[in-house]
């Protein structure tokens, strides 16, 4: 057993049982993207070369990230409801920090040459509204891209919202098509089909229906799949207006549709987080539990497969060559290295034979991130160095990301079983039913879905909280 179980009178620490529930009772996020650590238990770290510790093997697949830029525009900071690091938009603003993204993967490459020379399986911009990005840098990035690595086997996704990719005519899709790739896809935000609610987040100017529609017809036309992204348990929202919202996104066609539980406290930073009229009518999380089980049964029933916690494809092409390959192989550390490049690019990097792993990332501000680009080349200024435990940790907060923790794979990898590792967490989230032994494998139940960070930060609980004592780091979800 890798962490004691009891609660002793040293450290004062609850039962896993008693820790559960406290976790239960908060905000379900669904933020398990970023991985253990979350940012705040990063070190700084200004270091030109973080993997240079590393014994890096070659031969393990590689995923890239790039992060054109970190800019937005709606007509309310953050849609009222983001959290995510995001600037107001310039079109100048964007080209420099662009060209900067530019220098960054050259940078990189000339100082880790064995990373050109990986298999790229998925290549993903995204970032504050990626196709805000000016096309003829977008063609610039595309291109050192192209020329840095091999992307002839990968899928590539471009994320942003519906109307930027129709304007110009077309130019950005036009720069995509050109790619030399296996595959392409887009990913927008709609967060709801509401008229009233997208005035109310500031997306109107975002698209309308008649955008999607239009957006969904051109991507198909064009050989690419296409998914969007939606919320749920808007303050005030029925549940039959949620299942308006996916049901319509099945009518138009979408191959993947991804749905988020809306988060909203005091606590947050958010345009939203101070309207007290809001505030009333946010779903608490048990009821918040009961709408996720019927939007996930609706989605089965309308023909989608859940692919990871927030990720439904059509059946067809969740079996064809052309499944959403980018997120479902980024939950899987135990096969996959990635790498990141632009303002708040995450990159983690892993050397198996010697149970170590790197975790580094970049500078989030534009004005910074240019700063240290044009000094160093180079704009990490945090990492983690994961010991084997943290190693374990990343691989089960990955894996439940993906919706079950493999165990066979597990034992490969580390020569132990996660259940006897983690005993009396496995035994504490199996006993509230939001894991089951599934065969070999633990697996989250339905519920367990809703409830994914509160088993996450569960098997992280005790790390973190040293971590945290350590580098007097903020509190944080995943501890």
């Amino acid at each position: 057993m890798l962490e004691q179980a009891k609660k002793s009178p040293a450290t004062s620490l609850p039962t896993a049982e008693a820790e559960l529930a406290l976790r239960m009772k908060r905000a379900q996020r669904h933020r398990l993207l970023h991985g253990y650590p979350m940012a705040p238990l990063l070190q700084y770290d200004f270091s030109e070369r973080p993997w240079s510790a590393l014994a890096l093997d070659a031969t393990r697949p590689l995923l890239v990230g790039v992060l054109p830029h970190p800019f937005c525009n709606p007509q309310l900071r953050g849609c009222g409801f983001c959290t995510f690091p995001h600037e107001k938009h310039s079109n100048e603003a964007a080209r420099a920090v662009v060209a900067r993204v530019v220098r960054e993967i050259e940078h990189v490459a000339e100082r880790l040459p064995e990373l050109p020379e990986r298999s790229v399986h998925a290549l993903y911009f995204g970032g504050g509204t990626a196709n805000l990005t000016p096309p003829e840098s977008f063609q610039a990035l595309a291109s050192t891209l192209e020329r840095t690595f091999d992307l002839r086997a990968a899928e590539i996704s471009f994320e942003g919202v519906a109307r930027y990719f129709l304007t110009r005519n077309e130019a950005l899709l036009d720069v995509l098509s050109g790619m030399n790739v296996r595959h392409r896809r887009l990913s927008i935000g709609i967060q709801t089909f509401a008229p009233e609610w997208l005035a109310r987040m500031g997306r109107s100017a975002f698209g309308t229906e008649e955008h999607f529609t239009a957006l969904v017809r051109t991507a198909h036309a064009r050989g690419m799949t296409i998914s969007c992204d939606l919320l749920f348990n808007l303050p005030g929202q029925s549940p039959s207006e949620a299942l308006a919202d996916v049901e319509r996104a099945a009518e138009l066609g979408f191959d993947q549709i991804c749905i988020y539980n809306l988060v909203l406290d005091p606590s947050i930073d958010s345009a939203w987080a101070s309207d007290r009229s809001l505030l009333s009518r946010v779903v608490p999380p048990e009821k918040g539990c009961d709408r996720w089980l019927v939007l996930r049964e609706r989605l089965r029933l309308l023909g989608y497969v859940q692919t990871t916690l927030t990720n439904f494809e059509r059946a067809d092409v969740a079996a064809s060559d052309r499944p959403f390959l980018y997120e479902r192989a980024s939950f899987d550390p135990a096969r996959y290295d990635a790498v990141g490049f632009g303002p708040g690019a995450i990159s983690t990097l892993t050397a198996p034979a010697e149970q170590h792993a790197i975790k580094w990332m970049n500078e989030g501000s534009s004005a910074e991130y240019l700063a240290l680009i044009d000094e160093r080349g180079g704009a990490c200024v945090r990492s983690f160095d994961y010991d084997p435990h943290d190693l374990r940790l990343l691989h089960i907060t990955r894996s439940l990301s993906a919706l079950a923790i493999p165990r066979a794979k597990y034992r490969a990898f580390f020569g132990t079983d996660v259940a006897q590792d983690f005993p009396d967490i496995v035994d504490a989230a199996c006993g509230a039913s939001l894991v089951e032994r599934a065969g070999d494998d633990l697996a989250l139940t339905p519920r367990g879905m809703f409830y994914a960070d509160a088993v996450a930060g569960l098997f992280a609980w005790r790390r973190t909280r040293r971590l945290r004592d350590a580098n007097d780091s903020i509190r944080h979800a995943m501890g």
